[in-house]
């Protein structure tokens, strides 16, 4: 399907002033970074085009209308004035009429209608044609919960925000052309599956609504992900209830894994007559946050082939959580890491298939992973607690032949329960020991029935793990330190 040009941007113009004369407007400075980076991605300039030789108080030139049935795409620049416009609605109104006639404005799960979000809206005031699409968000929130745009006028991190967010956005459009491109002329765009470059490769993930927080975390995901040629779901903005639940559960039957960033800050928020319009925002998110967790669960155990990831960012410290934070910390595919360790477990996770049950000795009896050090295995401060687990459990040892992190994550999934004994080994030892576990927790059949870490002597400075129990076994082994280790496994 060949158009004559490519891309409009409606705008209100009174969002390109800029605050001082020597200042470019926002909306120029937008204009000139995506005609730059479309080229740089396409090969060729992009014919992007916008009005700016008209004011918001003139007569609308039908000179832009007439040319919509010929343009491939539109970029709405949404902000308070440009709900107000009728300018603008306008050109929205019509651009949408024109996209249907030819060939609809769905292309597949694409759209030819791209939000930006320059000024904060409530979803509620968007323009009717633009309700279903997710949008970029050219803002985020400060601590005072008041939203901030990305401009350059904000500081350094403010202006590095608006460029990744730009290269989101051509990156996408560039995606849309070349589908577009590739239509037959007079067929509906609806209707349209991926290039066949793309077909079978990816899988479909849900990576679930969170708080503003973690929205700068959310869309790095999110970019890695469909640059690799993945879905990601939600592709459109989640109803309020009561539609939420049977929209979440509709996007989750389609999905392979759910990921989940859950912020560690607690919500306090006081007497409901108190609370300001910021956090009623935020705590209706934390809600739609929690829900989509508890819907998670219900498909991991129904939906074979399924599992989720749930994330917090590392170094929450003494936070004061709530009892529901405090319960999933506990859950087998809890994560507190950094962010590129949980990048590197979802794609494991997406590239590995499910591991197969392993083989369980014939009496039925529980395998224990005891992960030790060598020099360890060779000390009589072992023996104790080797022989306890022995009366209780089949103990497997590490396979010192073979040293590998490889070789150890085939190990761990071979077994029900994992205690690494911290004894002589190095801080680095450890550290190996534990990414080996945490990236088979995602690649089990079955969840661990329990875990921990067995610190031994030499005393070590205090030491802790939000995703493993700790057990202090110092001055020797007492069998009562391993009561819940063994509640956890009867």
């Amino acid at each position: 399907m060949k158009f004559n040009r490519d891309l409009f941007i409606s705008y209100a113009h009174i969002d390109n002033q800029a605050p001082t004369e020597d200042q470019e407007g926002w909306v120029s400075t937008f204009h000139r970074g995506l005609e730059i980076r479309l080229a740089q991605l396409r090969g060729e300039k992009p014919d992007i085009w916008r009005d700016q030789k008209l004011q918001g108080n003139d007569d609308f030139s039908d000179t832009i209308l007439e040319q919509f049935p010929n343009l491939a795409l539109l970029v709405s620049i949404l902000s308070p004035r440009y709900v107000k416009s009728a300018w603008c609605l306008r050109e929205l109104e019509h651009f949408f009429q024109a996209a249907e006639a030819r060939g609809g404005v769905k292309i597949g799960d694409k759209t030819r209608i791209f939000k930006v979000i320059k000024t904060y809206l409530p979803p509620e005031k968007h323009p009717r044609e633009l309700n279903r699409l997710l949008g970029y968000e050219f803002f985020d929130f400060d601590d005072a919960g008041r939203p901030r745009e990305y401009n350059r006028l904000y500081g350094p991190e403010a202006e590095r925000k608006f460029w990744n967010k730009l290269n989101d956005l051509a990156y996408d459009i560039h995606q849309t052309l070349e589908i577009l491109e590739a239509l037959p002329e007079g067929g509906p765009a609806s209707n349209f599956s991926p290039l066949p470059s793309t077909q079978g490769q990816g899988k479909v993930i849900y990576l679930a609504e969170t708080t503003p927080d973690l929205s700068v975390e959310r869309e790095k995901i999110l970019r890695e992900l469909v640059q690799a040629g993945h879905q990601v779901l939600p592709d459109e903005p989640l109803p309020d209830p009561p539609a939420f639940e049977q929209a979440v559960c509709q996007n989750l039957a389609q999905a392979d894994l759910s990921v989940h960033l859950l912020s560690p800050y607690a919500v306090n928020p006081g007497p409901a007559q108190t609370m300001t319009l910021e956090q009623v925002s935020r705590l209706n998110k934390v809600i739609r946050t929690r829900d989509q967790i508890e819907l998670a669960s219900q498909y991991c155990q129904e939906k074979v082939g399924f599992s989720r990831l749930l994330w917090m960012p590392p170094g929450i410290g003494d936070l004061a959580l709530d009892e529901f934070m405090q319960t999933l910390q506990n859950e087998p595919d809890f994560l507190s890491t950094n962010l590129e360790t949980l990048k590197d477990i979802i794609h494991e996770r997406l590239t590995q298939p499910l591991a197969t049950p392993p083989d369980l000795p014939l009496d039925g009896t529980v395998q224990v992973y005891l992960d030790c050090d060598e020099r360890d295995l060779e000390t009589p401060a072992i023996e104790p607690l080797y022989d306890w687990l022995e009366q209780h459990f089949h103990v497997i040892l590490p396979d010192y032949e073979d040293g590998s992190l490889s070789r150890s994550e085939t190990l761990l999934k071979q077994c029900e329960a994992v205690l690494i004994y911290y004894g002589q080994a190095s801080g680095l030892w450890l550290k190996r020991r534990l990414l080996a576990l945490k990236k088979t927790l995602y690649g089990r059949p079955k969840p661990l029935r329990a875990k921990a870490i067995y610190l031994a002597d030499p005393n070590k400075q205090r030491f802790t793990d939000p995703d493993v129990p700790i057990i202090e076994g110092f001055g020797g082994f007492q069998p009562d330190l391993l009561n819940t280790f063994l509640e956890q496994l009867a």
